[in-house]
């Protein structure tokens, strides 16, 4: 298989649901082309969280590939 020539890196922030130490699979909840808002969005969104009083999650941020046919 040739893989396309044109790619992008993008950011993927998940959100994952800590029971007993462990992580789930998570739920992608938002892709941005800078590691800096990926990481601002993660953080923004642990802020809100805790704000809340919700301690059972946990943002991720994961770097991933975009291919362009």
């Amino acid at each position: 298989m040739k893989l396309p020539k044109t790619k992008t890196g993008l950011f993927l922030v998940s959100r994952y649901q800590l029971e007993h130490g462990t992580q789930d699979g998570g739920v992608p909840i938002g892709i941005f082309v800078t590691l800096e808002a990926a990481e601002d969005y993660a953080g923004a969104c642990a802020q809100e969280f805790t704000d809340k009083g919700i301690h059972v999650f946990d943002f991720y941020v994961s770097y991933t590939m975009f291919y362009n046919e």
